[in-house]
């Protein structure tokens, strides 16, 4: 789902009140993603206008400038950037999915589906309940699926999985003139910069044992900020297919007419300071995604004390 991709690193800003004419809604879309998008400092900007201009030389109204917009994207080259038009209709994001979990002998198995940010609360709650269930169990590992996890808000998602992840910084966003900003968990909490994501949810302290997470090409964007979140550490291993490809920080613009011009302003980095991006990210072991699951059991069995 297109829409899920967002709000990895969201930041809402109205670029004006009225509609405005069809150059002025152009141009405030290119001046957003000249001065925001990741991309910008390699662009020909001025090439880049005129030929947007040219595109919209017989455009009525500011939908007849989108396919100029996309064009513009397109030629910045990166694929996590978009013009979500449908906005402008004020069409909410349906992500309403909830974790769920079993025991498999003595893993405890968590999926992580993608969430919406709106569906935040009720998502750490259901997670909050089946983590516990699953501690009740006293398990030996732990396996974390992000298969099929498309995106959306990683700070619900990092919250249900926050004590499996330990104290400390897990992971980071970087732009072209360095950091954005640390993400990872403090006094039980995940916090992203300044802020701090749910902190009225008590979550389970900080859990002991091995970690299989499992992967495959559609687990995207904030999906993939919790495989990420988990890369570097010493008892976390990944399984399964190259991700989707879209590791980066995306800021969310709303355009005056409601459309929202989502800009890519920066890549995620692992706990070890590796950034990543618009590639795929390659499991620790590769196998087909009807197999991982059965992989990590397989390496769990062997990490369990």
């Amino acid at each position: 789902m297109r829409l899920a991709l967002i709000t990895v690193l969201l930041l809402v800003v109205t670029a004006g009140e009225p509609v405005s004419a069809p150059r002025a809604y152009l141009d405030t879309a290119l001046g957003l993603l000249q001065q925001h998008s990741v991309e910008s400092p390699k662009a020909d900007w001025p090439r880049l206008r005129a030929q947007a201009h040219r595109d919209i030389a017989h455009a009525q109204r500011p939908a007849d400038t989108y396919r100029a917009i996309n064009r513009v994207i397109a030629l910045l080259g990166n694929s996590h950037t978009f013009l979500d038009a449908s906005a402008a209709g004020g069409a909410p994001s349906t992500v309403g999915t909830t974790p769920d979990g079993r025991m498999i002998g003595t893993t405890a198995y968590l999926q992580i589906p993608a969430v919406s940010s709106e569906h935040g609360e009720a998502y750490v709650d259901a997670g909050r309940r089946v983590f516990g269930d699953l501690l009740a169990a006293r398990p030996r590992s732990w396996v974390v699926d992000l298969r099929g996890n498309g995106g959306g808000d990683m700070h619900p998602m990092l919250t249900v999985v926050a004590p499996l992840l330990g104290e400390g910084r897990t992971g980071s966003f970087v732009g072209p003139r360095g950091s954005l900003g640390d993400w990872g968990v403090r006094d039980g909490h995940v916090y992203n910069g300044a802020e701090v994501a749910f902190p009225q949810v008590k979550m389970p302290a900080a859990v002991d044992g091995p970690v299989a997470v499992l992967v495959d090409g559609q687990t995207s964007s904030s999906g993939e900020a919790v495989l990420i979140s988990f890369t570097g550490a010493a008892n976390a291993r990944s399984f399964g297919e190259p991700t989707a490809g879209f590791a980066t920080a995306n800021n969310s613009f709303e355009l005056p007419d409601g459309a929202r011009l989502a800009i890519t302003v920066g890549h995620m980095a692992d706990r070890t300071g590796r950034a990543y991006g618009n590639a795929p990210i390659t499991p620790h072991a590769v196998v087909d995604r009807r197999k991982a699951l059965d992989a990590a059991i397989e390496w769990l069995a062997t990490r369990q004390r």
